[in-house]
């Protein structure tokens, strides 16, 4: 194949990849066993919440939106329907009144490692024939690809 055949073929294969993830079958599977959670857009804020918190941080929901890269509104729908499925809590910042910080309940910790199950399973299944070095490559390559497009297009 020519380089030009290889970019195209890169770039259809993650077009395909991208569709993929959001079929609602990708969806179901991923969510089974969490009937808390309404769809994958309250996957990303938990793991968004989830992240801050490993790191010592207590987010906000303008973090959220930076950490998803979406408009704040956005974010904050999306936080607000994790808070009334008592997914997150908000409070106020103890530094800073006029800022409300999140943090995950036991209840979204839960529906959070249910759902990075279910993806590690699907995951599996898909590699389970592959040869470890094989899978190894897959994520040296896929991070390589993610840092340099990263320096391209940096996230918001």
């Amino acid at each position: 194949m020519s380089r030009d055949q290889d970019l195209t073929s890169v770039d259809e294969l993650l077009l395909r990849l991208v569709r993929s993830v959001r079929r609602p079958s990708y969806r179901r599977r991923i969510l089974e066993g969490v009937p808390s959670i309404p769809g994958t857009e309250a996957l990303r804020v938990l793991r968004a919440v989830e992240l801050r918190e490993q790191r010592g941080k207590l987010p906000s929901i303008s973090d959220v939106a930076d950490d998803l890269e979406v408009e704040q509104s956005t974010a904050s729908r999306a936080v607000n329907a994790a808070v009334e499925r008592d997914l997150v809590v908000r409070a106020p910042d103890a530094d800073d009144l006029r800022r409300a910080v999140l943090r995950l309940t036991d209840a979204g910790r839960g529906a959070l490692s249910t759902a990075t199950t279910n993806r590690m399973a699907l995951i599996e299944e898909i590699t389970a024939d592959w040869p470890a070095a094989d899978l190894h490559d897959l994520a040296r390559l896929l991070e390589l690809f993610v840092a340099r497009y990263e320096a391209v297009e940096p996230p918001l």
